[in-house]
């Protein structure tokens, strides 16, 4: 199992976001390794810190061949610079949360980070469903203006838009699919109901994610911290047993994010390797 949707931070953002406590989370799984992301700029700037956030993620997974991380971008910051320390970092990928980090999907700072994003071959991994910001400026349709400038930016999009959107996030999905085979559906924070109830879809709307777009296209994310081992155990309950495939539960709950990231089996993860 390789996890994607890690949120990693100091213990003096989260005490319950360090990487030992991820790696509490996973223990006794089938546990391969994990994308991780590095905390927000505005996370760090709550706490005080004046460190770097992207170095601070770098230098808390180094050793760990198995956990790639992904950078975050300042928006407060011209973007192409940071992307391009990100590279330098050998990060694979940037997370992006345009509500949260209040920024407009598709307004000339975003541009410049997917254009500069799509030139070094990174993932975007973006979080797409209501999160108390103004809906006009994260519509999940803007995702298709994205897809359609940059073409050949790979894109990964989280709780598949949620109880809200996931049909129009498999629209865009569905409507580039011809344009190039590298948008997906993120599998994260839509199984538990009762607590999640703005991102839930259920093992019935994952099974729709599948049968519209299928299985090669679906990524599991845990979604860590904000669910622990518990949700994380129960949401492997729930996709095991999903009516489908062997094969298909395989390429969700890892698979995918192994091509994705453009590693084949036997391959020694690094962080600062090549993909391709």
């Amino acid at each position: 199992m390789f996890i994607n949707h890690v949120h990693l931070m100091p213990s003096d953002l989260r005490e319950d976001a360090t990487l030992e406590s991820f790696l509490g989370a996973v223990e006794g799984l089938d546990f391969e390794g994990a994308v991780c992301f590095a905390p927000f700029s505005q996370q760090f700037g709550w706490a005080g810190r004046t460190d770097d956030h992207n170095v601070w993620l770098h230098d808390t997974i180094a050793g760990h061949d198995n956990l790639i991380g992904y950078g975050t971008l300042d928006p407060k910051r011209p973007a192409r610079p940071q992307v391009e320390q990100i590279v330098e970092l050998g990060f694979r990928g940037i997370k992006l949360h345009p509500p949260a980090q209040k920024f407009h999907m598709f307004d000339e700072w975003s541009r410049e980070a997917y254009a500069a994003m799509e030139e070094h071959d990174l993932i975007a991994d973006f979080h797409i469903g209501v999160h108390w910001h103004r809906l006009k400026e994260y519509d999940p349709l803007l995702c298709d203006e994205i897809a359609w400038h940059y073409p050949k930016l790979r894109m990964v999009f989280e709780h598949v838009g949620g109880w809200h959107y996931y049909r129009q996030v498999l629209a865009v999905i569905t409507n580039n699919g011809q344009r190039g085979k590298h948008l997906y559906a993120g599998i994260a924070s839509v199984l538990a109901k009762d607590q999640q109830r703005f991102w839930w879809l259920g093992p019935e709307g994952v099974s729709e994610c599948r049968w519209q777009i299928g299985a090669d296209f679906l990524i599991y994310g845990l979604d860590f911290p904000y669910n622990h081992a518990a949700r994380l155990r129960n949401d492997l309950a729930q996709i095991q047993a999903l009516d489908w495939p062997k094969a298909d539960i395989d390429a969700m709950l890892g698979g995918n994010l192994k091509r994705l990231l453009g590693i084949t089996t036997g391959d020694a993860l690094n962080v600062g390797g090549d993909p391709n």
